[in-house]
């Protein structure tokens, strides 16, 4: 059975004209779906495999119809589940704009930025050229524009800037939306209001062109009617770039007139001429003025960024030089304080997770933090978005806060209030405080993190000095200890076996072993007297030559088997010290000097005056020390690495150091030429009579 085909030829034959119309909507409709259909099924494909293929930029300005326009384009980019730009484009032409238009522009993109677009200011000469080159940049793929309400006459005076755009768009989809205006916005449309300028910029036009007039009438030989006309420029130029348009324009009608009337052949007359003049006046006043207007503009829109970066650069370089973190809140807290003319606090939160003000702008002591600006702080804080006046999140408080955020979390709140802040941020204010909030958020985060450093490096010095601490006890009192457990026990167990000699032997080492822990406790309680700052000097005059002796006796059997050797200066003058921790000192000296030497080699004491300081010298004949060790032998538990075997507990050097600069001296260590250490001790002398006068009433 053959299948039968309808003849589309003989099928059209038989509609009628209505419905030969209504089956042509229709396919054309069909035809239209059919291609959507494709397109969101291959667009639904790219995202399943992660690919982003839509991304769509709508063209705002200060206008009343962008607010439609966003809304429309923020549908459009649900639909496709797509990125949207919000895109501004600022022209020398349209420069300077009213507060109004800026307040509408401010509202605008706080509109997109509320819809989750991002929003985007150029400066350029061309809006469809400028807003192309982003497309191209960013991808876009659809661009939403709107249809411009005024005439025709206008597009072909000033060119049409969405003809352009579909013009040059070149495969970026373009949809054109039109809308209706009521009569308010018609108003606010038609006519814009304008800042007036000030009267005494006309008057002072109007003066300088009669100033010009009475100079060229009392020089009329010199002059030719060219120069004059050049002469009449001037006050049209001069007011055009300190005033603006509407002076300059004053006074070029009147120069004009002027011109025509008292120099222009016939003169004291009008010519026909004059409307040339005129003419040429007022288009060299007109240009001038829209020029310089530009300029102004220019020029204080890169002041404001001038000081903007200025005042990034400045809390970046404050808070740089600074780790601690009190220090670095309240850099923050002045610097941000002095760019935005306000008051400014910064809040941390407490153990609890709370918020706290941990730091304030000048002498201003947060009395502005009220219960209620305390919510839209902790609400920042929580939801990591900005809060407060000039948002949409708790407007209705007084201060703007702004999360302190880093890759590791909000690490607080940077709160600001101040009457620069109008109903809406500008993206500007807005960029800038979120830079300020940015770097904050990093020195925060960088302090806190020095923080923790420190604490890790004193635990782990901790642990260290524990470890030290423990294995200097085990070995300097267990050894001692087990010496005199030994002699004790012998004297005790074989008291008739021993000789007189040997028992004499016997309780030396005992005497040995109780001075040696003696030496031990004394050292750690010394140590414990400066960390405690407990440590009070008894200071008398002191005769060097009696701490060395006493010092020399004290040591004992160890030093009267070395050779030494001791040179002081004659006349040495005393020095106001404690004699006891200057003994002390030198004990610590000479023990060191003889642990760190070979037996039987020399140990030599020098004493000396020198630019107001006594000098005393401690050296052996042992080994060098390795140049990076000569400043860390003075450390706590520091003990040098030796083949020997060396008791101690590394910390008489320590002890020696502190000792001497609570007299206000020093103390260093050098290695000799001739083979071992040097340790120099230098002590400040007091007034050299009263020094002689003290030490000849004790001679006496």
């Amino acid at each position: 059975m053959k299948e039968k085909r309808a003849d589309p030829e003989a099928l059209q034959d038989n509609l009628t004209s209505d419905e030969h119309g209504k089956l042509t909507v229709f396919l054309g409709t069909a035809a239209g779906v059919g291609k959507t259909y494709e397109m969101l099924e291959t667009t639904q494909k790219r995202l399943a495999e992660g690919v982003a293929v839509e991304r769509i930029m709508v063209c705002i300005s200060s206008s009343p119809f962008s607010a439609q326009l966003i809304r429309s384009a923020r549908r459009m980019a649900e639909g496709l589940k797509a990125e949207w730009l919000a895109v501004n484009v600022e022209t020398p032409r349209r420069l300077p704009i009213s507060e109004a238009e800026k307040d509408r522009l401010a509202r605008n993109k706080h509109l997109a930025e509320e819809l989750g677009a991002e929003t985007i200011s150029l400066t350029g000469n061309d809006v469809a050229e400028e807003l192309l080159e982003l497309a191209r940049k960013r991808n876009v793929s659809q661009i939403v524009v709107g249809k411009p309400l005024h005439g025709k006459m206008f597009d072909l005076a000033m060119g049409s800037i969405v003809d352009r755009i579909i013009r040059h768009s070149q495969g970026i989809g373009i949809y054109v939306l039109s809308g209706k205006a009521n009569k308010e916005q018609e108003k606010i449309i038609a006519r814009p209001k304008r800042r007036p300028f000030p009267a005494y910029s006309y008057a002072g036009s109007l003066l300088f062109m009669l100033l010009v007039t009475v100079l060229v009438d009392l020089v009329p030989p010199y002059l030719t009617l060219v120069n004059i006309a050049m002469i009449y420029l001037l006050p049209v130029l001069f007011s055009a770039v300190w005033w603006g348009t509407g002076p300059a324009v004053i006074a070029a009608a009147a120069s004009a007139l002027i011109f025509d009337y008292y120099f222009a052949p016939p003169t004291y007359s009008f010519t026909g001429n004059l409307l040339i003049s005129l003419s040429i006046f007022l288009l060299v006043a007109l240009l001038t003025g829209t020029l310089s207007a530009r300029l102004r503009h220019q020029i204080t829109n890169a002041r404001q960024r001038e000081t903007r970066t200025a005042a990034l650069y400045a809390l970046s370089r404050e808070i740089a030089a600074v780790a601690d973190l009190r220090q670095v809140l309240e850099s923050v807290a002045r610097k941000v304080a002095e760019s935005v003319e306000g008051q400014v606090v910064v809040l941390l939160p407490n153990k609890e997770g709370k918020l706290e003000q941990q730091a304030c702008s000048g002498n201003q002591d947060g009395s502005f933090f009220n219960d209620s600006e305390r919510v839209a702080a902790t609400w920042a804080y929580e939801h990591g978005e900005v809060a407060g006046r000039g948002t949409s999140n708790l407007s209705a408080v007084n201060g703007l806060y702004l999360p302190l955020q880093t890759a590791q979390g909000t690490k607080g709140t940077l709160g600001i209030i101040t009457n620069r802040f109008e109903k809406y941020l500008q993206p500007e204010q807005r960029r800038l405080l979120e830079a300020f909030a940015g770097l904050a958020a990093v020195a925060v985060a960088r302090a806190q993190l020095a923080e923790q450093a420190r604490e890790a490096h004193l635990l782990a010095e901790s642990e260290h000095l524990r470890v030290a601490l423990f294995d200097s006890l085990s070995h300097d009192l267990r050894t001692p200890l087990a010496s005199i457990i030994g002699a004790v026990t012998g004297l005790l167990e074989h008291e008739n076996v021993y000789s007189p000699a040997a028992r004499y032997d016997l309780l030396q080492t005992i005497q040995q072993g109780a001075t040696r822990m003696n030496r031990f406790v004394g050292n750690l309680l010394n140590m414990a007297r400066l960390e405690s700052s407990m440590l009070k000097l008894n200071k008398e005059w002191c005769d060097i030559q009696d701490v060395i002796g006493v010092s020399v006796s004290r040591i004992g059997e160890p030093l009267n088997n070395r050779p030494l050797k001791i040179e002081i200066q004659p006349d040495l003058p005393l020095v106001k010290a404690d004699f006891v921790l200057l003994e002390q000192v030198m004990v610590n000296l000479l023990d060191n000097a003889l642990k760190y030497s070979d037996a039987g080699s020399e140990i030599s004491i020098s004493a000396r005056a020198a630019n107001d300081n006594i000098v005393i010298s401690v050296a052996n004949r042992g080994p060098n020390i390795p140049p990076g060790d000569l400043e860390r032998i003075f450390d706590k538990f520091y003990r040098l690495h030796s083949p020997r075997q060396v008791s101690g507990t590394g910390l008489g050097l320590a002890i020696s150091k502190g000792f001497i600069e609570a007299h206000g001296g020093s103390i260093k260590a050098s290695n000799n030429p001739a083979g071992g250490v040097v340790i120099m001790i230098s002590l400040p002398l007091e007034v050299e009579g009263q020094v002689m006068q003290e030490k000849g009433d004790k001679n006496g």
